[in-house]
């Protein structure tokens, strides 16, 4: 039982001790609003169920290593195809059931998928396969993204991003050879099911994987430039995606606060290493550092781009024609900055980082002020604290060396300090006149 309901059991007797409401009504309270629902999952059970079924497992497994060289290589087989096969019918034969026994076969399921990991590397050492190791990843994760798709599974599915990130990363960085294929099977084999599942833990996940693997690929295709460009261009694709979702799918909101922390996070970080003069030229110029496949990176790139822009482009028919594409007045500044970064990266930006690299502390300075200031007049407290840390990173980027101007870095912060005085007073002002606590 949670704390809401025994805080109204509480209450409920409360009531009746006081004669409020008779026993009958009473019942009839508890029996609506704290009953637990029919078919409830014990969460706490299945972690601890969950949680114990892998550590069986791999006791089992150190079990078998221990004696792995006494068993005969059909014993070893038996073994390995009899874990998977086991785990796996198991996981199935509880996933027909109702009520939360599916949840605990699911967990079943992502067992059995471990144990089908571990056993591509057995068979291999069985057999004494001398191959390309990054394969075995590919392989386990391939089958881990089919499990989830067959038996709509999100542990699966989080198996298999991962699999994937340390397939692409291993490729990329032990071997130097870049994988576009892992990015892809990200994209198209794991966001799609968690927008199938409305799953914003798969989601998280594989948004997290997607950026890692498109920077570490589009660095060994290109250069730093593209990747910092596509990065900048996902971050604008995702907030894009996420006012989309909120707009068209609120039974997803999770989705769409996900793809949004994601897209801004991305756009910030990007935007403010543009405010620094000395890093224009490096991250806005594709003629720099080309490797060995610089097209790729451009195709990758410009892809993004398109995405991005595009769903922009559908935000601004949408808010012309129905007015309810949801987005605010500060967000457009994220497809502007999209068109000038990539308008800098495919020119020449030598000589013009100054006058870039004031461009983009123009956008930050604009996106915290009128998260501040929308706070303040809606009497939220989310941006206004967003705007008030990202106006305090701008500021002490310009000014928190010491040694130079001193009188010029601490107006700066003087300044820096009033705006917060008068913030605060502003955002009590509106808390009074709204009816919310001062």
């Amino acid at each position: 039982m949670n704390k809401h309901s025994r805080w109204l059991l509480g209450e409920i007797e409360r009531w009746t001790e006081e004669r409020l409401i008779t026993p009958e009504q009473a019942a009839t309270l508890r029996s609506r609003y704290t009953a637990e629902p029919a078919g409830a999952v014990p969460w706490g059970l299945l972690v601890f169920a969950t949680a114990g079924a892998i550590v069986i497992g791999l006791g089992v497994i150190l079990l078998f290593a221990y004696n792995w060289d006494e068993i005969p290589k059909a014993g070893k087989l038996a073994l390995v195809f009899g874990a998977i096969i086991a785990t796996h019918a198991g996981g199935l034969r509880l996933r027909a059931r109702a009520g939360w026994q599916p949840k605990l076969g699911e967990a079943l399921a992502a067992l059995g998928t471990m144990f089908y990991g571990a056993g591509i590397w057995l068979v291999a050492q069985i057999y004494n396969i001398d191959e390309h190791y990054p394969n075995g990843f590919l392989f386990w994760a391939l089958g881990a993204l089919a499990m989830a798709w067959a038996i709509r599974s999100t542990a699966n599915g989080l198996l298999a991003v991962v699999l994937l990130a340390i397939w692409g990363c291993c490729e990329t960085t032990a071997f130097h050879q870049p994988e576009y294929w892992s990015a892809l099977l990200v994209a198209g084999g794991v966001v799609t099911l968690a927008w199938a599942q409305r799953s914003a833990l798969l989601l998280t996940a594989a948004l997290a994987a997607l950026q890692l693997l498109i920077a570490l690929n589009l660095v060994t295709w290109g250069s730093a430039s593209h990747a910092f460009t596509a990065s900048l261009a996902l971050g604008v694709l995702l907030v894009a995606a996420a006012r989309l979702t909120a707009a068209d799918r609120p039974d997803f909101a999770g989705g769409a606060a996900v793809m949004s922390f994601f897209g801004y996070g991305a756009f910030l970080v990007c935007a403010y290493l543009l405010s620094f003069h000395d890093a224009v030229h490096d991250l806005l110029n594709w003629s720099r550092q080309y490797e060995r496949n610089p097209e790729v990176a451009t195709v990758f790139g410009w892809s993004l781009f398109t995405g991005g822009l595009a769903g922009w482009l559908w935000l601004l028919q949408r808010a012309f024609s129905r007015h309810e594409a949801g987005v605010q007045r500060e967000e457009w500044l994220l497809p502007i900055a999209l068109l000038y970064g990539y308008g800098l990266a495919a020119t020449d930006t030598r000589g013009w980082e100054l006058f870039v690299s004031w461009s983009f502390n123009l956008v930050l300075l604009s996106l915290a002020i009128m998260w501040m200031w929308r706070g303040c007049q809606q009497s939220r407290l989310r941006p206004t604290v967003l705007g008030s840390l990202l106006l305090s990173a701008v500021v002490l980027a310009r000014y928190f060396d010491l040694f130079h101007s001193l009188a010029a870095r601490g107006l700066a912060f003087i300044v820096l300090g009033g705006i917060f005085v008068a913030e605060a007073m502003y955002y009590r002002k509106v808390r009074r006149e709204t009816g919310g606590a001062a």
